[in-house]
């Protein structure tokens, strides 16, 4: 369904007011990357609380705003918050494609305005079923890959506990994957674990990305 433009957090909006630059090069960067190949990014981070959500609206709102076609999905199974952030209510997410068989395109919200579509998650997926289902998703991000110019995830953090990642199976259909990191908070072995765990996934492209606690 659609909707005329979605409600942004405030630190999102902000940010875009007082980094404007910032905002056209990061548009620009992700423009040339998808005419290089860059289908399938995930953000990420190896611990709670850093912005993931932040910088992946902020992400797929640059690559909206420099005309690219963009998927902005909440894959953070075990918290799942985009619906909350974006201040909408919906009835059903792309877990249900996976379990009650819901079409995909019953759960997608499609901005206008924002020529961003989300692909919302309305409940939680354990581990065990996300471990269970991994290929099956992998699958879903595929077919979004085709539909879409740039699929963005707003992916789980990764640790010692939480090694699996929407997206990744026996092969991967992530391209690329970014760490964000707290420039006061975030602890360096947990970064590295991260780190390490996308590269084991068969990720090579991996950047940081710092965000300021505010």
């Amino acid at each position: 369904w659609e909707v005329d433009k979605f409600f942004w957090p405030e630190v999102v909006l902000h940010l875009e007011k007082t980094h404007g630059n910032a905002f056209q090069q990061i548009g620009k960067h992700l423009r040339l990357a998808n005419q290089d190949g860059l289908k399938v990014m995930a953000v990420t981070s190896g611990e709670r609380g850093v912005g993931r959500s932040t910088v992946s609206m902020h992400m797929a709102r640059c690559a909206a705003d420099a005309g690219l076609t963009v998927a902005l999905v909440d894959a953070d199974v075990f918290y799942p918050s985009m619906i909350d952030q974006l201040r909408l209510d919906m009835a059903h997410g792309w877990q249900d494609c996976l379990f009650e068989n819901v079409p995909l395109e019953e759960v997608a919200v499609r901005s206008l305005e924002d020529q961003i579509t989300l692909f919302p998650l309305t409940s939680v997926i354990s581990q065990q079923q996300l471990h269970a289902n991994l290929h099956r998703v992998s699958k879903i991000v595929k077919r979004l890959s085709t539909a879409f110019d740039l699929v963005l995830l707003d992916s789980n953090r990764l640790n010692l506990e939480q090694r699996d990642l929407v997206g990744v199976a026996q092969e991967s259909v992530v391209d690329a994957a970014i760490v964000v990191v707290d420039t006061e908070l975030s602890i360096k072995e947990k970064i590295d674990t991260a780190v390490s765990i996308l590269h084991g996934m068969g990720i090579s492209s991996i950047g940081l990305v710092e965000n300021f606690h505010s």
